[in-house]
């Protein structure tokens, strides 16, 4: 393992940094002497850097690599079941397992997001209503802890523990390896019906209907609530030999604003809406559909030299006033978002810090701006009082009190985290910043249940 350098880490989004010693070990040995060793700031693991935010920094402290844990075993057919090393990514994973008719039921928008991160940030796709979270394909998993060293930890085993950490944010342990549930790939290639809508109710009506009746589902509104919904079914093909991977291209720094400029997104949502008409239907190879970002990977430079905010949160159903709300007053404030995506919610899970809930999905992408601040703080007390929340892992501004109304589980979570790790050793900016690991509030928590 190499000693570590000092070095400036930041989020996906460019808008937040901190200097931290980063780190790469490369056995489980290796690992132990860093937690035996962390300083007084510290520690959290870092996959593929794909959080949007801060929550895989830490300012002062140690920042760990997971990514020398990218082992693939034999996938078991009879349990439908693979196990992984921490640091794969799932683009990675997609590409392995379809040649044997295998794939993930759930994966995130980036090919890079490790599937350490994924268990850590308890991500989701555009499948939600059928398949949950990644968290709930999660047959067991090994997770190097302050406290007790590695341990097992599955729905059955160490439950309370496990659902800590899916969606824990790196906070009560080190996920080192992990079993995944897997489900039959028929075909690489997907058909995709988009499906335009002139005005917000619409495309939320029919983004409903798309989700209960296609495989994945996904809207794309403006700012002014028209949109394009994308409906996609696996295709009758039977390849299952990966395609070529996409083209990545390069993508300058914008000035000012860059394509979060209002006259330059209006232009850009006109040739959305436009293409649309011309040609609806697609023939589209699985990672397109997935991972449609990792054409363009600079996305965040395209918002200029601060970088980009993307505000990302859920409300129930019954509270889409609220997705209106936020279109209408980020827009009336200057702030119009480059790219504003729905999805459809089904059930919650046991993990008290995972994101979904039954409901609307809605994320904002804006130019950073500390003006836009003030519009977001006013949008997320909408969102508490309608029974929503922000998405940890993408969040970069959110403010501690707002959150411990829209998280009910957080106290709970505080209880299981204090055990696993009583020292906060495991901590990170966001972590900091939201008081996720306030010792104080542990203790009183676990001391009500004595």
């Amino acid at each position: 393992m190499n000693r570590g350098r000092q070095t400036l880490i930041g989020g996906w989004g460019r808008a937040t940094q901190s200097r931290a010693t980063e780190l790469t070990p490369g056995t489980d040995d290796d690992w132990a002497e860093i937690i035996r060793s962390a300083g007084s700031r510290g520690l959290i693991a870092r996959g593929g850097g794909r959080s949007y935010g801060d929550a895989a920094q830490n300012a002062g402290g140690l920042v760990v690599s997971t990514l020398a844990d990218g082992s693939i075993g034999d996938v078991d057919p009879a349990a439908a079941t693979v196990e992984v090393g921490a640091g794969v990514t799932v683009g990675e994973l997609v590409r392995h397992l379809a040649p044997g008719g295998w794939t993930l039921p759930v994966v995130p928008g980036s090919s890079g997001v490790t599937v350490g991160g994924a268990i850590a940030a308890d991500v989701h796709g555009k499948n939600h209503q059928r398949h949950g979270t990644f968290g709930r394909h999660v047959a067991t998993m090994t997770v190097l802890t302050p406290a007790y060293g590695m341990i097992e930890m599955s729905p059955t085993v160490n439950a309370d523990e496990f659902w800590a950490t899916v969606g824990g944010l790196g906070l009560t342990g080190i996920i080192r390896r992990a079993t995944l549930r897997l489900i039959p790939l028929a075909s690489w290639w997907v058909s995709t019906v988009d499906e335009e809508q002139p005005r917000l109710q619409r495309v939320l009506e029919r983004l409903h209907a798309a989700a209960m009746s296609s495989e994945h589902a996904v809207a794309w509104v403006d700012p002014g609530g028209a949109g394009v919904i994308t409906m996609a079914t696996t295709a009758r093909l039977g390849a299952l030999t990966p395609s070529r991977a996409a083209r990545r291209h390069v993508t300058p720094t914008l000035p000012g604003r860059g394509i979060a400029w209002p006259p330059l997104t209006a232009a850009a949502n006109a040739a959305r809406r436009a293409a649309v008409v011309l040609r609806p239907r697609h023939l589209r190879p699985l990672p397109d559909l997935h991972f449609p970002l990792d054409t363009l990977p600079g996305w965040p430079r395209l918002h200029g030299r601060r970088g980009l905010i993307q505000h990302h949160f859920t409300v129930p159903f019954g509270a889409e006033h609220v997705l209106a709300e936020a279109l209408r007053a980020t827009r009336a404030a200057g702030h119009s978002p480059s790219l504003a995506i729905l999805k459809v919610f089904g059930a919650a899970n046991s993990a008290p810090l995972s994101f979904p809930a039954p409901g609307w999905s809605l994320a904002l992408d804006f130019a950073a701006d500390p003006a836009l601040g003030p519009v977001l703080d006013r949008l997320d007390e909408r969102i508490a009082a309608a029974g929503g929340r922000v998405y940890l892992v993408k969040d970069s501004r959110a403010h501690p009190d707002v959150i411990a109304a829209m998280y009910p589980g957080l106290a709970r979570w505080r209880a299981v985290r204090s055990t696993l790790d009583p020292d906060r050793l495991l901590v990170s900016d966001l972590a900091r910043r939201l008081r996720l690991a306030d010792q104080r509030i542990a203790d009183q928590i676990g001391a009500s249940h004595a």
